[in-house]
């Protein structure tokens, strides 16, 4: 009996070594990186970017892997449904709004959250000729007849373009459910658009109006970040040039599917930290006009929370 249990302890201590041993060598085989997003844009880019640096730190393949459909709800659903084990991991961006507008059944537990890398700031665009000067100027207006001026969704107006400029005229105490905010086929088509005299704003990242800038045929009131752009210098920050303090656009960052096991999720956030702090990555990023916001598996937690509240009330709002 004593030798039956010895030698039963003796089993048991190998399987949990073994076990053990196992998960400290992850990865042992290829890891994917499910992009919500086709292939060529920014998400795109900014994650074979990662992949590079990742494959480089672990020694094992990080493949990407682009399902953009359904405006990347396919994409989204694979990360929120793989199996916790680290080989499916995902860049996410903003997601808030599908679930308020019974696109997908999406939330911030589905997912375990390993850092932020990149943020980039709304631009608030007008025509060139328009009788707005400056930001204040043009939030008044709009809240004095909030019916009476047309702003550009770009795509869908559950976007992180239109929804920020809809946090910026909520906050102004403009009443979002009186605004006609109108849908299209992206921001650049928005913008030709509004030169043609089809729309009064076009909210968007400010690279994406930028040959329009240049061309004197678009104007840009506002950036929604903390700092000014160093390619548009002229374009002051949100809070020049009113007393919001918001930074709002687009942002994307590593995620996996809830359940991630601590110990790669750290090995994951400090490959992260590593990336987003080299001079290598960042000349990179910026050289291609992405922004670079760093934030941590519990800042980045709590950011998405935040997010999630936030989107939800201003989608309510607008009756979405």
């Amino acid at each position: 009996m004593r030798y039956g249990i010895g030698k039963t302890l003796l089993v048991s201590a190998a399987l949990v070594l073994a076990a053990g041993a196992a998960q400290a060598e992850w990865p042992e085989r290829p890891v994917s990186i499910m992009v919500p997003a086709g292939a060529g844009g920014g998400t795109d880019q900014t994650a074979r970017m990662l992949a590079e640096r990742l494959q480089e730190r672990f020694g094992q393949p990080f493949n990407v892997v682009n399902q953009g459909q359904g405006g990347g709800v396919v994409g989204i659903n694979s990360i929120k449904t793989a199996d916790p084990d680290g080989y499916t991991l995902g860049v996410i961006y903003n997601f808030a709004h599908y679930a308020p507008m019974g696109q997908a059944d999406f939330a911030v537990d589905d997912f375990t959250a390993i850092a932020q890398y990149n943020f980039d700031p709304a631009g608030f665009h007008v025509r060139a000729d328009s009788d707005w000067q400056s930001l204040p100027e043009a939030l008044d207006a709009i809240k004095a007849e909030p019916g009476a001026y047309s702003v550009a969704c770009g795509g869908g107006c559950g976007g992180s373009w239109p929804i920020a400029v809809a946090t910026l005229l909520d906050n102004w105490g403009i009443d979002l459910e009186q605004v006609r905010m109108i849908p299209g086929q992206g921001a650049a088509a928005a913008l030709q658009d509004m030169v043609a005299g089809g729309f009064d704003v076009v909210p968007s990242s400010v690279p994406e109006a930028g040959a329009l800038i240049e061309a004197g045929r678009v104007r840009g009131l506002a950036v929604f970040g903390s700092e000014r752009l160093a390619a548009f210098p002229d374009i002051p920050t949100l809070s020049e040039v009113t007393d919001l303090d918001l930074s709002l656009g687009a942002w994307r960052g590593v995620v996996g599917p809830a359940g991630l096991p601590e110990d790669i999720a750290s090995q994951l956030e400090d490959a992260m930290r590593e990336i987003v702090e080299s001079e290598e990555w960042r000349s990179q990023m910026t050289d291609r006009g992405f922004g670079i916001q760093w934030r941590n598996s519990e800042d980045f937690r709590a950011f998405m929370e935040a997010q999630e509240t936030e989107v939800q009330r201003i989608v309510e709002t607008l009756g979405l």
